[in-house]
């Protein structure tokens, strides 16, 4: 059987301007990521990664702990995150319009309130799910993501061979999509996975012969032991 390693990213820059740059943080947990990966002989055949700064240095971190260990590793924009600011471009006049103003906000309250702004988000995010109409420029759709997403993992299966071992560095949207697409969720069940994925955690996909999405096995989800065993709660995060 194939095996694929889904991994998060380490914790990013949240709440700053330049989101996409891991925190000091982010990088302690990759790197405890990618001892950890060295000590259990994960065996790994190949590392992909998204093209973002933050899967991007998040895999430079994970291949520095494996040393002598280190598979060969490339670059697929395939693994990329969907583009929230395009989604935010996109949905938050509809958010203001239908909850922001009736409430009294002001569109500024949306960003100064860690709070607000995600309950704001998760509203964007459905409505790009649900394709809703807005204005401004036409970007990636939901559907055309998770096809994205699924043909990454394909080609994952299709490069490796029916019994590699690759590990895939990414984001939680990404992950999210994988998990429709290996186990049929719901969109709003996709959502939920969505903002339950932890920074720096192991997901693992057993595919069989058929390499088929719908034949695939979930063996492990968000799994942070990694973390826990070095230093508790306070290495574990979801954003």
């Amino acid at each position: 059987m194939a095996v694929i390693y889904l991994i998060r990213h380490g914790q990013a820059s949240f709440g700053e301007e330049d989101y996409d740059r891991l925190s000091e943080l982010g990088r302690r947990q990759a790197g405890l990521l990618g001892a950890h990966l060295r000590r259990h002989g994960a065996g790994l055949e190949a590392l992909l990664t998204g093209a973002l700064r933050r899967q991007q240095d998040t895999a430079a971190e994970i291949l520095a702990a494996l040393g002598d260990r280190a598979p060969p590793h490339a670059t697929k924009n395939a693994f990329n995150e969907y583009d929230h600011a395009a989604i935010i471009r996109a949905y938050l006049p509809l958010f203001m319009a239908r909850v922001g103003a009736p409430r009294g906000l002001a569109q500024g309250d949306v960003f100064r309130d860690p709070k607000l702004f995600e309950f704001a988000f998760r509203f964007m995010i459905k409505a790009w799910m649900d394709n809703l109409p807005h204005r401004g420029e036409e970007f990636e759709s939901w559907r055309e993501f998770c096809n994205r997403v699924s043909a990454g993992l394909e080609y994952a299966l299709a490069a490796h061979g029916p019994k590699a071992k690759v590990a895939i560095v990414t984001s939680g949207g990404t992950i999210a999509a994988a998990l429709r697409a290996v186990l049929g969720l719901s969109n709003k069940r996709t959502l939920s996975m969505n903002w339950s994925v932890y920074n720096a955690s192991v997901t693992q996909l057993y595919y069989g012969r058929s390499a088929r999405h719908e034949d695939a096995l979930l063996i492990g989800f968000n799994n942070v032991a990694h973390l826990e065993h070095a230093g508790g709660r306070d290495l574990i995060t979801f954003r």
